[in-house]
């Protein structure tokens, strides 16, 4: 009974992180009026290490690190929440968080890609079709129109931020692809709670020099609730729950759970903060979708071992 609860648990916490994560781009939007990118996740993972250090002491000595995992770990630390969070959130703030909304599914595009070359999964046709359709999606909702086109009055911009967005989940389809192959030797709380830690010494010295090159201005109330939510719920406990899925389901297949984000994401956008939605827009991400369906679809064969990655 235990072992067939299991898979439903872990896809429970998978849609569970993709609800807490499409939240994010409507709390990061609160955040960012008052403070800089570098700043807001400079205090998203401060505030996300203060609670998560106190575990990774008490459970030292379960943890069985080694010095080899050491640099892997900072590798993910480095690629997943220093370099993704700068892309992902930079173009957040120039573009709208119904355009990041949609454009996360691509996701699943980018990590199949990395299954492939990483993990060296089979290719398989079904997955090439996949790919064309997501493609095709992220395009309609970057250039808008058939055609490419620079919109007037500041769209060259919210462009610019869809395009950093795309970069971003590159580096988070990286993030996750090896991330998957740690779970083999060791558990998600630490992989969550390391990786979390390394990053905030990567950005302690980069909030200081934000500090000293803009100052300190005291945030609203809505700013502080953003970063909390950040912190705590899109950082803390999504990325636990991610990783905890992850360890029972294949991570191609899991990744079909990011179309949860592009429709409560694009909701909560358009509610919260009047963002436009725009007829390339829906095509674009029904495209997405349809592609991470197909790409779930063609991964649905029980994976018996998580190769390591070298």
């Amino acid at each position: 009974m235990k072992t067939r609860n299991r898979p439903i648990l872990s896809w429970f916490l998978l849609i569970l992180a993709n609800i807490l994560w499409a939240c994010s781009y409507v709390a990061a939007k609160y955040a960012l009026r008052d403070i800089s990118v570098f700043m807001m996740n400079a205090l998203r993972m401060m505030l996300a290490a203060i609670v998560l250090l106190p575990f990774l002491i008490v459970m030292r000595k379960d943890l069985k690190l080694t010095r080899g995992d050491l640099p892997q770990l900072a590798l993910l630390a480095f690629i997943g929440l220093v370099i993704n969070k700068t892309f992902e959130f930079g173009g957040l703030s120039l573009s709208t968080a119904s355009d990041v909304a949609l454009l996360i599914t691509s996701e699943s595009i980018y990590t199949a890609v990395f299954s492939w070359l990483l993990l060296r999964e089979r290719f398989k046709p079904l997955t090439g079709i996949a790919l064309l359709l997501g493609f095709a999606g992220v395009y309609l909702i970057v250039e808008r129109s058939l055609i490419p086109n620079i919109p007037a009055g500041g769209g060259i911009m919210r462009v610019l931020g869809d395009l950093m967005v795309v970069l971003a989940l590159i580096f988070e389809a990286f993030y996750t692809v090896r991330g998957k192959a740690l779970l083999v030797k060791h558990s998600p709380l630490l992989i969550t709670a390391a990786t979390i830690v390394g990053s905030a010494i990567i950005w302690i010295p980069i909030a200081g020099g934000d500090i000293l090159l803009t100052g300190w201005h005291p945030l609203s109330l809505a700013a502080w609730l953003g970063v909390g939510w950040l912190a705590l719920m899109s950082t803390v406990i999504a990325y636990f729950a991610w990783f905890k899925g992850l360890a029972m389901i294949d991570g191609s297949a899991a990744a079909s759970t990011l179309f949860v984000q592009p429709l409560l994401g694009t909701i909560l956008a358009i509610v919260l903060l009047h963002d436009q939605l725009l007829l390339t827009t829906i095509v674009g991400g029904i495209l997405i979708i349809a592609s991470v369906y197909l790409i779930s679809r063609s991964s649905r064969v029980p994976a018996k071992d998580t190769p390591t990655i070298y």
